[in-house]
């Protein structure tokens, strides 16, 4: 499972995140990806969020959070630009990227034609 600790909270990634993140906003993944890359502002804070929304659910924990407190989460450390906005994405990019199995196989047919 992909989890990471920042700044005391336990995010989760994967595909439990994905599904939380997806409901949540009613956006396909395809939308969602544009929208880190060209509106990186507004995805990520919302990311985060259900990023920690599916964390607590796992836990079943109380959700006593909304999205202003991610808001503030990121005023309060270092902004976009810095800190906790940063170690996330990273975070996130590593679970989407990182030991993802690589299908050779189609690189294998286009190769013996």
């Amino acid at each position: 499972m992909n989890k990471r600790n920042l700044l005391g909270y336990e995010f989760h990634f994967g595909i439990g995140f994905l599904n939380e993140l997806i409901d949540g906003t009613g956006k396909g993944l395809e939308v969602i990806g544009s929208e880190v890359i060209n509106n990186t502002a507004s995805m990520v804070p919302k990311m985060m969020y259900y990023s920690l929304v599916y964390s607590y659910k796992r836990s079943q924990k109380e959700i006593d959070f909304t999205i202003e407190t991610i808001y503030d989460l990121i005023d309060d450390n270092g902004g976009m630009n810095n800190g906790f906005f940063n170690d996330f994405l990273q975070a996130f990019q590593e679970c989407m990227y990182k030991d993802v199995p690589v299908d050779n196989s189609k690189k294998k047919a286009i190769a013996k034609k």
